[in-house]
C-alpha cells in the first residue's frame, strides 16, 4: 500500500510477484490516481467526496467498502460499518476518465469523539478470457477522520525498553483525544550512532488510545540514555530516553 500523502493526487500501480510472473505470459495491472488518500469529515461535516482517475490502458471496475478502524497493539482493527455510506459502492472507470464517489456520514452533528474509519478500493478481475495471463489485482486502504465537535489535539507519550532479545523497544502512546501520524523517527546512541528504526505497524498513524512499537536496530547497542527525535503531523519534538 502506498504512503499517504494529504490532500495530493498520486498513481497507485497494482503490483503482485509471482513464480507465474516468470513464464511468458502477459501480465496487466491497473494504473489509478486517487485524490485525497487522506479522508477527512470537519465537524458537523456529512459529506465528502474522493476522485478516482484510470490511468490505464483498460476500463478497471473497483468496489469500495467503509470499515471502522481501531488499533490493538501494532494491529489494525477492521470491522464493516454503517456509519458511512458510499455513492456508488461498485463502479467502472473506462480508460483515460475518472469517478468521483460521494461518502455520507451518519450521526455527525454534535459528535464528541472523533471517529476513525478506513475506506478499502478493490478492483474487481476481468471474467476469465482463457487466455495465459496474469491480472494484478489493486487494494487500497484509505484512511477516514471524522472529527468531534470540540477541538482537540494528540499526546504522543514515548519510552523506550530493552527486551530480553538485547532489542530497544521504543513505544509511542496517545494520550490526547484525536490521531497523529509519524512521519519520520530518529534515535542518537549514546555513542553518537543514529541507526535504523523500524516500525512494527502496518502504517503511520497512531488513534487515541492506542500505542505503536518501534525497533531500533542494531545489535549489541551501548547502555545509557538515548536521544529521540521525533516529527508528526503536530511538529517536530525531542527528548531523551533511558532503556
Amino acid at each position: 500500500m502506498p504512503t499517504e500523502t494529504l490532500m495530493r493526487p498520486i498513481t497507485v500501480f497494482a503490483c503482485l510477484i509471482t513464480l507465474g510472473c516468470l513464464l511468458s505470459f502477459k501480465i496487466e495491472a491497473a494504473s489509478l490516481e486517487i485524490s485525497p488518500l487522506n479522508v477527512s469529515f470537519a465537524p458537523g461535516q456529512t459529506a465528502t467526496t474522493i476522485e478516482v482517475r484510470n490511468r490505464g490502458g483498460a476500463p478497471v471496475a473497483i468496489q469500495a467498502r467503509a470499515y471502522s478502524w481501531l488499533q490493538a497493539g501494532d494491529d489494525d482493527d477492521l470491522a464493516p460499518t454503517q456509519e458511512i455510506i458510499l455513492s456508488p459502492p461498485i463502479f467502472t472507470i473506462p480508460e483515460g476518465a475518472a469517478q468521483t464517489m460521494r461518502l455520507l456520514l451518519r450521526g455527525a452533528v454534535g459528535v464528541e469523539r472523533e471517529r476513525t474509519y478506513r475506506l478499502l478500493l478493490v478492483e474487481v478481475p476481468a471474467a476469465n478470457t482463457g487466455r495465459r495471463e496474469i491480472v494484478m489485482v489493486l487494494r487500497v486502504s484509505l484512511p477516514v477522520i471524522a472529527a468531534a465537535a470540540s477541538s482537540a489535539t494528540p499526546v504522543l507519550r514515548w519510552s523506550a525498553e530493552r527486551g530480553r532479545d538485547g532489542q530497544t523497544v521504543l513505544t509511542a502512546t496517545n494520550a490526547g483525544t484525536t490521531y497523529d501520524r509519524v512521519a519520520a523517527i530518529g534515535v542518537t546512541l549514546s555513542d553518537g550512532r543514529h541507526p535504523k528504526v523500524v516500525s512494527r505497524g502496518n502504517n503511520p498513524y497512531v488513534l487515541p488510545g492506542a500505542q505503536r512499537h518501534w525497533v531500533v536496530q542494531g545489535g549489541g547497542l551501548p547502555g545509557g540514555p538515548l536521544r529521540l527525535t521525533v516529527t508528526t503531523q503536530v511538529g517536530k519534538s525531542e527528548q531523551t530516553l533511558t532503556p
